[in-house]
C-alpha cells in the first residue's frame, strides 16, 4: 500500500506536464497565465491560494502531528 500515493504523485506531475506541454506547443493558456489573469481579475486570489498552501504546511509539517518522515 505504500507505493499507491507516490504513483499517485507521479500521475499528477505527469498530467500536469502533459497539459502544461500541449498548452506550450498549441499557444493555449498555460497554469501560470490563468494564475496572473485570475489574480488581476479577482485580487484575493492570491490570498486564497496562500490561505490553502499556509494551511497544508501547518498539516503536514506541524510537529508531533505523526509525519513519519525521517527528520519531520
Amino acid at each position: 500500500m505504500a507505493w499507491v500515493w507516490p504513483l499517485f504523485w507521479i500521475a499528477v506531475a505527469l498530467a500536469f506536464g502533459g497539459f502544461e506541454g500541449y498548452a506550450l506547443k498549441t499557444g493555449k493558456m498555460t497554469l501560470s497565465a490563468w494564475n496572473w489573469n485570475m489574480a488581476k481579475a479577482w485580487p484575493p486570489w492570491a490570498v486564497c491560494w496562500g490561505l490553502v498552501l499556509g494551511g497544508l504546511s501547518v498539516h503536514f509539517f506541524w510537529p508531533g502531528q505523526g509525519c513519519h518522515i525521517t527528520g519531520f
